[in-house]
C-alpha cells in the first residue's frame, strides 16, 4: 500500500487506513513510514531491544539508554 510523508505544521503519515502521524518530525515520519511498510509485508516488531553485546550483559540497550538499571 502506498504511504505519503507530507509537510504540514510538522511531518503528516498517511495510508489507505488514514492517518498514522501527525505533527512529527521528518526522521520520525520516515521510520514510521518504514515501520508500516515492514509490517505489510510480514515483520514482526520486537518488545524489548536484544541483550547489550557492549559493557555488562545482564542489562538491555533500553535500560542502558533510560539511564537506570536493574539492581
Amino acid at each position: 500500500m502506498p504511504y505519503k510523508m507530507k509537510k504540514v505544521d510538522g511531518f503528516q503519515v498517511k495510508g489507505p487506513s488514514g492517518f498514522h502521524a501527525k505533527g512529527t518530525t521528518k526522521a520520525k515520519a520516515e521510520a514510521q513510514m518504514r515501520l508500516l511498510r515492514g509490517i505489510e509485508h510480514g515483520m514482526v516488531p520486537r518488545k524489548m531491544m536484544k541483550k547489550s553485546t557492549k559493557g555488562s550483559p545482564e542489562f538491555t540497550d533500553v535500560e542502558i539508554y533510560h539511564g537506570y538499571r536493574k539492581l
